[in-house]
């Protein structure tokens, strides 16, 4: 595990040993709720913000920033075990990881980022 990943684990680790949540709420009683770890992501990357196809093979502009998009939105919203370079490069490394996450958040593992993939990587997908 890199540096960054260690740092944002040993952070997260912290607030949520606290008894704070992202998401929580306070109850009548003064409890926090906690809510699940999809609703408590809100990290966009700023690279992209629709659903288009993206996938192996892609070049332009317009398709850098999706993949990077994507490197970033597995680096930040997913317990992905290896930290990805956001090159804007679809490689192997964002292919092994992209099926990773839909096997995990149980959608079509096709290494594609679909509709599905988007919504579930914006979610956030933890193991």
């Amino acid at each position: 595990m890199n540096l960054r990943k260690q740092i944002m684990v040993t952070v997260a680790a912290a607030v949520l040993g606290s008894g704070l949540a992202f998401g929580g709420a306070a109850s009548a009683t003064g409890t926090a709720s906690a809510a699940p770890a999809e609703q408590r992501v809100a990290h966009s990357c700023g690279y992209y913000g629709g659903t288009t196809l993206t996938k192996t093979g892609q070049t332009g502009s317009d398709a850098v920033k999706r993949i990077k998009q994507v490197q970033c939105l597995i680096n930040q919203n997913t317990s992905y075990p290896t930290w990805l370079a956001e090159d804007g490069q679809f490689g192997q490394a964002t292919y092994d990881a992209v099926r990773a996450v839909q096997r995990k958040a149980k959608i079509s593992d096709d290494g594609q980022v679909g509709t599905n993939t988007w919504g579930k990587l914006r979610a956030g997908v933890w193991w």
